[in-house]
């Protein structure tokens, strides 16, 4: 470094704090490094220096908690190269990235798209890997909650396929990437192969994950695994990993080191878990697990919940109404997803309506919910499978094959092992009622996989619609 070279000195202050920022022990040096980046920026007159002292000053604040003092800091370091008449490429890319951030991560604005598509181009353009790594992983986790699945393949591609870029990459790198993938993968229910890039991650990140900025991700990944595993019927290898996640979250590493909302969102996905594993099990008694219950209800007004996850912890959880009603007026992305299953559960509460006015307006809900172009295929197959179930409990039994013979043929789509079970039993209750003499034994070969998988609530209603099909079909069946 040249002596005296104040934009030298603002360039390594900058580039010391990435590098030691993640960990807590070292919050104070950060911070009085920041205050000396601000220094040399303002005494130089140096207004590149200085947005890109404020763009620290919103990593900083916002990995301490302070929403609000790192929002102002974000929108200043903005607000200064709006203004500034020298143009720094790498510095104003660096601060319209952390910028794009903000917008996604507490507003959800799409914008954000067309500042990381810029930014892509020129991290790639120079070869600022590590940087384009993180923007391409960004915007492949916006991409899959638009539903645009072509997007993030196209964006996975244009990395996995470099062998150039590829070998560039440090390995933390690598890890994050695959991470994010995966993460995409998971928001769109395509659990295979979302299971596939979060085991690459941790496989990557074990050895060196105390060394690395992404130790957080590296126990979310834990989290992740566990999710995508459950969904996919491992319930009791789910179980090993939720107590194995638990500890480690334990050690005094993580005490220390991972911020507030990020041990909240881990807790909260791992609660998620243990209920949905829990729920499934023959022995669940919701009265027993209220504790469980009311930490989810709790931390689900304000973190991201999986929509299988919530949609079956709305319909078993035995909220009570008040609570249902709560839910209703939150505003964030989990809770509207499943909105039309809060009002369904809460009018199946209520004792004043008629049988018969339940159940149109119980069908009303379902068939009208709010579907836009991000509505997925699973949570349209798990409203049909809903409406369904209430075709029959009120004996109109010839809507219910018209409803699912769509999903006849598309049944590996559905990759939650429990909904395929279910849908492939209910399409055969639907054909029998439509004169399939089969039906039933189908039917009775979807309680075996309940038997083999440890689904034992679902295997006791299956042999409930059964024995309700009457004596007949379950003479066939047996």
């Amino acid at each position: 470094m040249i002596l005296n070279d104040k934009k030298s000195q603002i360039l390594l202050i900058g580039l010391k704090i990435a590098q030691i920022y993640h960990l807590e022990e070292n919050r104070k040096l950060c911070f009085k490094l920041l205050q000396d980046m601000k220094y040399f920026s303002k005494t130089s007159n140096n207004m590149n220096g200085l947005a890109f002292s404020y763009m620290y000053e919103w990593l900083l604040e916002r990995i301490s908690g302070n929403k609000e003092k790192s929002s102002k800091a974000i929108q200043e370091a903005i607000s200064i190269l709006e203004n500034n008449i020298e143009y720094d490429q790498y510095i104003s890319n660096m601060c319209y990235y952390s910028y794009a951030l903000e917008l996604w991560l507490e507003h959800h604005d799409f914008s954000s798209i067309s500042i990381l598509k810029n930014n892509i181009e020129y991290f790639y353009s120079n070869g600022f890997y590590r940087s384009l790594a993180q923007s391409i992983s960004i915007l492949s986790v916006i991409y899959a909650r638009m539903q645009s699945h072509e997007s993030i393949l196209e964006l996975s591609r244009k990395i996995f396929s470099s062998k150039g870029i590829l070998d560039e990459l440090p390995n933390d790198i690598k890890a994050i990437l695959q991470y994010f993938t995966g993460l995409g993968f998971m928001l769109n229910m395509n659990l295979s192969f979302a299971e596939s890039f979060f085991e690459e991650a941790y496989n990557i990140l074990k050895p060196i994950y105390k060394d690395s900025i992404y130790f957080s991700n590296f126990i979310i990944v834990h989290s992740y695994i566990v999710t995508v595993k459950a969904l996919q019927g491992n319930l009791k290898q789910t179980i090993r990993i939720i107590e194995d996640v638990e500890k480690l979250l334990q050690q005094e590493f993580f005490l220390k080191n991972l911020d507030t909302n990020t041990k909240r969102q881990i807790h909260h996905t791992l609660n998620l878990n243990k209920f949905y594993v829990y729920s499934r099990m023959q022995e669940f008694d919701s009265e027993e697990m209220q504790d469980l219950i009311s930490k989810i209800f709790i931390r689900s007004k304000s973190l991201y919940s999986d929509f299988m996850l919530l949609s079956e912890f709305i319909l078993n959880a035995n909220l009570e109404s008040a609570e249902l009603e709560e839910l209703l007026i939150i505003d964030n992305f989990s809770i509207a997803r499943v909105k039309h299953l809060i009002s369904f559960t809460l009018l199946n509460r209520r004792e004043k309506a008629t049988t018969e006015q339940q159940f149109l307006e119980t069908i009303r809900i379902l068939k009208n919910r709010k579907k836009t172009c991000k509505t997925t295929f699973i949570e349209n197959a798990f409203a049909d499978l809903l409406i369904a179930q209430q075709l029959f409990l009120h004996e109109n039994y010839g809507g219910i094959y018209p409803l699912l013979r769509k999903y006849e043929n598309q049944l590996h789509r559905i990759e939650v092992l429990e909904l395929r079970i279910f849908m492939e039993a209910f399409i055969q209750v639907g054909a029998y009622k439509n004169g399939d003499p089969l039906g039933p034994a189908l039917q009775y070969m979807a309680i075996k996989k309940c038997q083999e998988y440890g689904f034992s609530r679902l295997e006791n209603k299956l042999l409930d619609y059964l024995f309700l099909q009457g004596s007949e079909a379950l003479r066939i069946s047996v």
